[in-house]
């Protein structure tokens, strides 16, 4: 009967820790998949993204890395696939400074070299309202085939700051986040633009909403949350 009830003690152990969730702003422990569809100031749809949970790792300093494919589909059906890694560390979450530039303008450069040098975008795992979070920033240069440089485009993430706590509901519910606002730079050869960035996000959901402003106020884009699957069987 001890043996009996140590292997069903081991069992409970087992699946309690296979079912736990890492605090973070990633969805599951497992696997899931996530539907983002991207509006324009008229909620028209551009484009859907759809993010899968392609693997995950975990180094000897405690950093959990988590690797992303995303689906991306326009309105013409038009699809293809961008791959991408967050990475979580202590009090920390970091994402990569090229998830804030257009995914559609970089795929129109697919058949040539893009080379992208980002930095890591700082969300806390537990943010305070009113505190300043780092600068980022982000370069892509688009290479002739020589290797010299056609283009390049690089995104400012400066003012950066931890607005507050607010509950947002989109499809796919209702869920209590911390809003960040910043301020996005963008150039792109002799162009310059500011706009302004306000994102939504949920512990062990991730991004809810992002809009993005024109410095007059007026919305240019949304993006939101409209399904997720989590730990669904994979054959």
């Amino acid at each position: 009967m001890k043996h009996i009830y140590s292997t069903l003690l081991f069992l409970m152990i087992s699946i309690l820790c296979f079912g736990q969730r890492d605090y973070s702003y990633m969805p599951s422990k497992r696997n899931f998949k996530v539907k983002y569809v991207n509006y324009d100031h008229k909620n028209r749809k551009v484009y859907t993204e759809i993010w899968q949970l392609a693997g995950k790792s975990k180094d000897e300093s405690g950093k959990i890395r988590y690797n992303i494919e995303s689906e991306i589909t326009t309105v013409k059906q038009n699809t293809f696939y961008q791959y991408f890694h967050f990475t979580s560390k202590d009090s920390n979450f970091y994402i990569g400074a090229e998830r804030y530039l257009d995914p559609i303008k970089l795929d129109s450069y697919q058949k040539m070299v893009v080379k992208i040098d980002a930095d890591r975008v700082v969300l806390p795992i537990k943010p305070i309202p009113g505190k300043i979070l780092p600068e980022a920033s982000c370069q892509a240069d688009i290479l002739r085939g020589t290797g010299s440089v056609l283009m390049s485009m690089t995104v400012l993430l400066v003012n950066r700051k931890v607005d507050g706590i607010e509950t947002i509901e989109t499809p796919a519910g209702k869920f209590k986040c911390y809003k960040i606002s910043s301020d996005k730079i963008y150039f792109s050869g002799i162009s310059r633009n500011k706009t302004k960035l306000v994102e939504w996000y949920a512990i062990n959901v991730g991004l809810i909403k992002m809009e993005e402003y024109h410095k007059k106020g007026k919305l240019i884009f949304y993006k939101q949350i409209e399904s997720i699957a989590e730990d669904f069987f994979i054959p």
